[in-house]
């Protein structure tokens, strides 16, 4: 009874060192390229259903309407401000978080992020 005891903790230590092997303790999971700091970017506002997406457009004057970044309002206070305002167009300042989330309404940008807003004004 020991043996089999002895046989299966050696397999059991076997497994965990292979499954931590691939682990570097100094690599930290959340990086730097992750955020993004914004103060003055003049944005779209729009709703998928959810959550608020401001979308940056770096020229909206064309026809073919460039988007360069879409900020997604998750924090019930940021939305009730960017509700607030009412408007089409809003200069919005904070610090974004990269995300995977996908919006419902099919906005397509270069990156996505979840925005704390600092600071909300309409751009009218």
């Amino acid at each position: 009874m020991k043996n089999i005891g002895f046989i299966l903790m050696i397999c059991m230590m076997t497994l965990v060192q292979v499954s931590c092997d691939n682990e570097d303790p100094r690599q930290m999971s959340v990086t730097s390229d992750m955020f993004l700091q914004i103060t003055n970017r003049k944005v779209k506002v729009s709703n998928d259903g959810k959550y608020y997406i401001l979308t940056e457009c770096i020229n909206e004057t064309t026809k073919a309407f460039q988007v360069q970044n879409i900020f997604i309002v998750d924090l019930e206070e940021d939305a009730a401000k960017v509700a607030e305002l009412n408007v089409e167009y809003v200069l919005v300042g904070g610090v974004g978080q990269k995300t995977d989330y996908r919006p419902a309404n099919g906005e397509n940008g270069d990156a996505y992020y979840m925005l704390k807003i600092t600071e909300l004004k309409s751009a009218d």
